[in-house]
């Protein structure tokens, strides 16, 4: 007897290993899973432009990446005592304008090299609601709680979003054309465009997100989206704000990746690291006692064991 629906997992045309090089553009849960990565010792470059969630930014980060446009003082906005980016999520907004640019073209030369050599390219699209400045019609990455009057608001179509994505994946392809592009849409409900305004979002997405994968060879879709609302739909799996997966969610849906693009031997290292992971994040509660210093001793020879065996491994 079953009690839930599961989603069926894609296969993979290729699987990915620690030695792999990973890419990842798009929304928040793009975070999560870089972060997943990240933890587990891979070696990804995960938002170079921060948070992103349309398709037109994303596929715009990734064509100034791989052109390497570096930006200057011409290309930097001023608001409330900060300077900012429009193309750029607020992580790399600043009071010091010379800051700001450094922040943002050595990201930018960072991503140029991984682009470059990734095995896999993750693109997660969050909505196909977009915001243009009407001074210049370009379609801005974030608002930064400028006055509305300033933005005209609108719904991409399939179309518009197939011609943007695909020129960005080509584009990636045109210098590292075995690259694999993983796309998923982001499980965030965005309930400020409103309930059914998210849906028709959200389902825009989806069509273009079928034509991209029939389109491109190495193209995959990771059904994150329908995991967490068809298979765990349950707001215990949802963070405080109902709107964002909780951590539980966020494992859930990081072992079903693992297992759609992780070969046996790759899951069976992930989980070594994750062990340590646990041990290092362990609190005593005598740190001075020689019990846990006999510990904390052991878990740095466990570490550099590991490291030893599996040099390729990141984040030492």
């Amino acid at each position: 007897m079953k009690f839930r629906t599961e989603v069926s997992l894609p296969t993979s045309p290729s699987s990915l290993s620690h030695q792999d090089r990973i890419t990842s553009f798009g929304s928040c849960f793009s975070e999560n899973i870089g972060e997943k990565l990240e933890a587990h010792k891979f070696d990804v470059c995960t938002n170079p432009y921060g948070i992103l969630f349309n398709p037109v930014s994303i596929s715009k980060a990734i064509r100034e990446s791989l052109d390497l446009t570096l930006y200057t003082e011409t290309d930097i906005h001023h608001h409330k005592e900060k300077y900012f980016s429009f193309n750029h999520h607020s992580k790399y907004a600043g009071i010091e304008k010379g800051e700001v640019l450094d922040k943002i073209n050595s990201s930018i030369a960072q991503s140029n090299s991984y682009l470059k050599e990734s095995k896999a390219l993750i693109l997660t699209l969050g909505t196909a609601w977009v915001y243009r400045l009407i001074e210049t019609n370009e379609v801005v990455a974030n608002c930064y709680k400028l006055p509305g009057s300033l933005f005209t608001k609108e719904l991409l179509s399939v179309k518009e979003i197939v011609a943007e994505v695909s020129e960005a994946i080509n584009k990636v392809r045109a210098v590292n054309p075995d690259v694999t592009v993983i796309t998923t849409i982001s499980p965030v409900r965005h309930w400020k465009d409103g309930v059914v305004e998210n849906q028709q979002s959200k389902a825009t997405l989806h069509l273009a997100l079928k034509e991209l994968n029939e389109e491109f060879q190495n193209a995959v879709y990771f059904p994150s989206y329908e995991i967490l609302l068809d298979e765990l739909r349950d707001y215990r799996f949802y963070a405080e704000d109902m709107l964002h997966p909780s951590s539980f969610a966020i494992d859930y849906i990081w072992e079903k990746f693992a297992d759609t693009f992780f070969s046996k031997q790759t899951k069976e290292l992930n989980q070594r690291i994750a062990q340590l992971n646990r041990e290092k994040n362990h609190k005593p509660f005598t740190p001075d006692s020689n019990e846990f210093k006999a510990f904390a001793k052991q878990l740095i020879e466990k570490e550099n064991k590991l490291f030893q065996e599996f040099p390729f491994l990141k984040g030492r």
